[in-house]
Formats: C-alpha cells, structure tokens, sequence
C-alpha cells in the first residue's frame, strides 16, 4: 500500500475468497498495465458468494465514508454505528443494483480491487462521488491514488479512474466499459477539477492532508504532478452447463473455460485501447465471471444492503 496514503479496505480482505487464473496474456500497452483474472469457489457446480458478500459487508462503511467522516466517527464513540449509518445512506441513493448510485456491484468491486490487487488508496468512492460530490456530474465509479517508483527510484503517481461492468456477454462487458471509459476521458478536465477540490475533505491525518496539499491541489494555478490512469473490473456469465459433471470435472471445466476466455479477450481489448486512442494511459483489468452475471450481482447487493450476510 502506498506510504503518502493509507488505504481504507479492512487488510486482507479478499484473502480466500478469489482465485487467480494465471496466464501469459498481456495487453502490450506502451504504458503500465495489469490483465487479472478470478473466479470465486466453485461449490455444487456453483460459484459461491457468500464470503464475497461478507467481505463486501465488513467493509461497507469504508466504501460509503471518507477517512475523515470514519473518523468523525471514532471521535464520537460511534464506531459500532458505521455499517448502520453507510447502509443508510445507500438506500437513500437507491435501490440494490441501481448504477450510478454506488449501490451496483462492479462498482464496489471496482473500489475493492483497486485497494487491495492495485494497492491504490481511495480517494472518492462512487457512492461518495454521487452523495458529497454529485454537483460535479462524475462520470467515474470510483476514483484512487497509486504510487509508483521510477528507473531512478523517484516516487511518480497516477491517478485512477475506476470504471465497471456487469453483463451476461464478457465482449458485451468490455464494449461497455469501454464506453464509460471514453465518457471519462471527456469529462477528463472535469474530473480532475472536482478531486482538486474535494480531495482535501476526505483526509484527517495532517501528513495525508499535507501530501494531498503538494500532489494534487494546484499551486499557482498548476495542476497536480500525476498521469491518468484507468481501473476496470469486468463480470460476465460463464456459461458453461453443468449438466452431466460431476463436481471435480466441472471445477476442471471453470479452470479450462477461464483460460479460454482470456486468451480469447486479450488482444480485443488492446485493440479497443487503441482503437479509442487511449495508448497514452495504465490500464488495469479485473475480470471476474459468474453463472449468471445479471441475476447474481442483483442478489449479493440485495444482501448486503439488507444486512443478510454470514459474519
């Protein structure tokens, strides 16, 4: 995790919960890049979410409040009410499932992977971009800051721009996303507007505050010292039918499947950075597929905001 910002995410979260594909695909970007691949617990011949819920759950007033709205919190002896209050707070924004409100799947997962795989702090979470910010119009899900280290061991940074999707088709989920990314990059200058102005609100440690101050608030009309970088996470439908496997060859089929899937998607995504002139950015791809992408992510969002999780 990045010394000059704390991350939010509880340690270790998604610890146990995701497997990672390995593969050899690459995007062959000219700058940084990550193609990741998981897949939850395949039990029954069905991928399991009830952890995934629970690390969603144990974590859900991280994703809802600023470090300095947490520790508001804390001051106050309140700590035990964090959970209540930030689930409050996303009814209030809608309906489990609703996108743009925060309160839509890929869009906490997008927050959750960024932290933990990515080690990039948050910075603004989709559901505080349409709560304390929504006069800015964000187009971001999620929006975080990662340090990284030059040939001369200088620290550089990038700010990353968190998109998502969920969908049955995976070529339909890059497809999307794709067309958010692009929403982004023109509303770009927007965007890094509203974290200049809003950044230093969602900190409370005076050496955060501080590194915020030299980094990304302008001094004499400059901008902050950092490149733009995009976060994505993809979720599709696996689609493999598990009848006439038993347990052990469909878990073996999931393995296959999932290599296919990436192998096949590789290049089509490069393709799309290039093809929508985004080479000049990182990207950062988090697939993760399910059995039924659309009825699935309905349903762990549902749980989580009626609390119906196993802790």
């Amino acid at each position: 995790m990045a010394e000059d910002i704390s991350g939010t995410l509880k340690k270790k979260s998604l610890d146990g919960i995701f497997n990672e594909v390995s593969h050899t695909e690459t995007l062959g970007i000219s700058n940084n890049e990550e193609l990741r691949l998981f897949y939850l617990k395949v039990r029954g011949k069905k991928f399991y979410t009830d952890d995934l819920q629970t690390a969603l759950y144990r974590n859900i007033g991280k994703y809802v409040f600023s470090r300095a709205t947490l520790e508001d919190f804390h001051i106050r002896d309140d700590d035990d009410s964090v959970i209540s209050q930030a689930l409050k707070v996303m009814r209030e924004n809608g309906t489990a499932d609703m996108k743009g409100t925060g309160n839509e799947l890929g869009e906490m997962l997008i927050y959750t992977l960024l932290e933990e795989k990515l080690d990039a702090p948050k910075i603004l979470s989709r559901v505080e971009l349409s709560t304390d910010a929504l006069s800015f119009n964000s187009e971001c899900e999620s929006i975080h800051l990662l340090t990284l280290g030059d040939a001369n061991g200088q620290a550089t940074y990038e700010m990353v721009f968190g998109a998502s999707n969920i969908v049955g088709d995976i070529q339909d989920a890059i497809d999307n996303a794709f067309d958010a990314i692009l929403r982004i990059e023109n509303h770009s200058s927007k965007e890094i507007k509203m974290v200049e102005k809003s950044a230093l609100s969602r900190f409370y440690k005076p050496s955060e505050i501080e590194f915020i101050k030299k980094l990304i608030v302008p001094q004499q009309g400059c901008s902050g010292d950092y490149e733009i970088a995009y976060g994505i996470f993809l979720g599709y439908t696996l689609g493999i039918d598990p009848t006439g496997y038993t347990n052990d060859q469909y878990a073996t089929m999931v393995e296959k499947r999932l290599d296919l899937d990436i192998k096949s998607h590789a290049s089509y995504i490069a393709q799309k950075i290039r093809d929508c002139n985004l080479d000049g950015h990182s990207f950062y791809f988090y697939i993760l597929p399910f059995d039924n992408a659309e009825l699935n992510k309905k349903e762990v969002m549902e749980n989580i905001m009626k609390g119906d999780v196993t802790l």
